[in-house]
């Protein structure tokens, strides 16, 4: 098992059965929390990670937090759904630790999930279904003091029923062995600098630890990921500033120290340049805890 998942917590945010119609229409979301959906009736679709997903009866749904995504109803359609938090201990998000497929087949097991969650959760439903909305509405606002409400069965049963639903997703992909050995260098990379994103890091620290030199190594990282090692590392940074703005009450030196920034200034300008949005701005376009 991936160590780094072991101390996973999920937490509730959100909990319904809704019927949509032709108003769940909504572009550009993106959310730091995942969403689940258990579709009973109907069909919409989602758009997201460069496929789209018709949402039909009998199949359930994953959109891993800090996804870009489309949501359109042409009809109707009838759902349970699910939105939540993971943080771990090592800070790494299992979203990028795991592989995960984003439509199953539903089972009658996940079916009594999603209702007992719901029984266990009775008043976490949405009020507006739009995301700019419910982003900043009371009840997410105080998502941590309705968990704190929970009697410590239903809090240890809702986490554990959370988890069983996301391990429906989980997939085993079988790669070769020479993917695996090509990659394990740049993994290790990418693990570490996950694990001390709190740390200054530098690209010739990265690239020492592998006994490489530092042009080699930024060639090498480009090429598995797409971009360079500083972007990757200060993009890490932000990503996981978001996550601390959104579940924590962490002041912004607070979080800039979390997240490997010891002047809140600088900190500030990376966010914005990344986001379009000041820290405090997006901290009070999602909610404050």
């Amino acid at each position: 098992m991936n160590k780094s998942i072991e101390n996973t917590t999920l937490s509730l945010l959100n909990v319904g059965y809704v019927n949509l119609s032709n108003d769940w229409n909504y572009q550009n979301v993106m959310s730091p929390f995942f969403r689940l959906y258990y579709v009973t009736d109907g069909e919409a679709k989602v758009f997201h990670h460069q496929q789209e997903y018709v949402l039909k009866p009998g199949f359930m749904y994953l959109i891993p937090s800090f996804t870009y995504s489309h949501y359109r109803c042409d009809k109707q359609m009838t759902q349970y759904y699910i939105s939540a938090t993971e943080i771990s201990a090592s800070g790494l998000s299992i979203f990028s630790k795991l592989n995960f497929i984003y439509e199953t087949k539903a089972d009658a097991i996940s079916l009594i999930y999603f209702k007992r969650i719901l029984e266990l959760n009775p008043n976490r439903s949405y009020t507006n279904d739009d995301p700019k909305v419910y982003d900043n509405e009371t009840g997410l606002v105080s998502f941590k003091t309705e968990n704190q409400r929970l009697s410590q069965s239903a809090y240890f049963e809702t986490s554990g029923l959370l988890k069983c639903i996301l391990s429906k997703f989980i997939v085993r992909y079988q790669n070769d062995v020479s993917s695996k050995k090509k990659n394990a260098k740049m993994n290790k990379i990418q693990d570490y600098i996950n694990i001390n994103l709190h740390t200054e890091m530098t690209v010739m620290e990265l690239a020492s630890s592998l006994n490489l030199n530092v042009d080699y190594f930024s060639r090498l990282f480009y090429k598995t990921f797409g971009i360079r090692p500083n972007e990757y590392i200060q993009k890490k940074r932000v990503e996981r500033a978001q996550l601390l703005l959104v579940a924590t009450q962490n002041d912004l030196q607070e979080i800039a120290d979390q997240v490997g920034f010891s002047n809140v200034s600088y900190f500030s300008r990376v966010f914005k340049k990344l986001t379009q949005k000041t820290p405090l701005q997006y901290r009070k376009e999602h909610w404050e805890v």
